[in-house]
């Protein structure tokens, strides 16, 4: 009864064992750093190019908004 038990717990340690490493092997390689690196330059890329349009259209409302307040004192 005893042997029985040993060989059962060798056989569940070796199957959980195998278990772990097909599964720690597959999320190792299920993530690819470089991917997601270029993702993130190409989104700091895309927000810069937002920014620099977004700073610019309040720059010209502002001059526009002086131009007028200037020609509404003459």
């Amino acid at each position: 009864m005893k042997n029985v038990l040993k060989a059962k717990l060798a056989k569940t340690s070796k199957f959980l064992s195998g278990v772990a490493l097909t599964v720690g092997a597959g999320l190792a390689h299920a993530i690819d750093t470089t991917k997601v690196g270029a993702s993130i330059t190409a989104a700091e890329t895309d927000a810069l190019t937002t920014g620099e349009f977004v700073i610019g259209s309040v720059a010209s409302l502002v001059v526009i908004g002086l131009i007028i307040g200037i020609v509404r004192k003459i």
